[in-house]
């Protein structure tokens, strides 16, 4: 009998990461909607439901936040964008962003047709096709990874565990645990 505390962390290690991250083709075909979507898991820690849920209007460029509605909690979070993830984002709206995305106000949608609005469980399916891509077959085709990872680096940098269950959307403190594998 396995019980849940006693399983590693998910997380995978941040170098992979970083190096699935630059592995992104972005002259290929969504290539740079990839990136915006794994760059906010990874840096941010979104699940796939409030990625997908993202619209172009959660973005306030002037106060450099991203507003992004937590599900799951009911509530919003403000999280303030750095540098890299506006350039990410304003690079994404430029170069990839389908002319048919006008009529849809989410900030990802699908690269084929039929065009429309990206669903949870695609974000899986580009992590899955980039990590191969990259040759990093660890990630498989769990999003939830990326959330994970981002958890360890919170606390492998001193964030107490209740600061890092506030930015997951965390309602208990065993939730955060469970990540942290505490």
């Amino acid at each position: 009998r396995t019980y849940r505390g006693e399983l590693p962390p998910q997380a995978v290690p941040w170098p992979m990461v970083k190096a699935l991250l630059a592995s992104i083709d972005r002259q290929s075909k969504a290539g740079w909607r990839d990136a915006c979507i794994l760059h906010l898991a990874s840096y941010y820690g979104l699940r796939p439901s409030e990625i997908v849920s993202l619209r172009v209007d959660s973005i306030d460029w002037e106060a450099q936040v991203l507003h992004v509605y937590q599900h799951k909690t009911r509530s919003e979070l403000v999280l303030p964008l750095g540098q890299p993830t506006l350039q990410l984002l304003r690079n994404y709206l430029q170069h990839d962003r389908t002319r048919r995305a006008a009529e849809h106000p989410a900030l990802f949608h699908r690269a084929r047709c039929p065009y429309g609005p990206l669903q949870r469980y695609a974000i899986g399916d580009i992590l899955h096709k980039r990590s191969q891509e990259a040759g990093l077959p660890a990630f498989g085709s769990r999003a939830y990874r990326l959330r994970h990872t981002f958890a360890m680096r919170l606390l492998a940098r001193g964030v107490g565990i209740k600061a890092i269950g506030d930015v997951l959307g965390h309602r208990s403190l065993e939730s955060t645990c469970t990540y942290l594998r505490l």
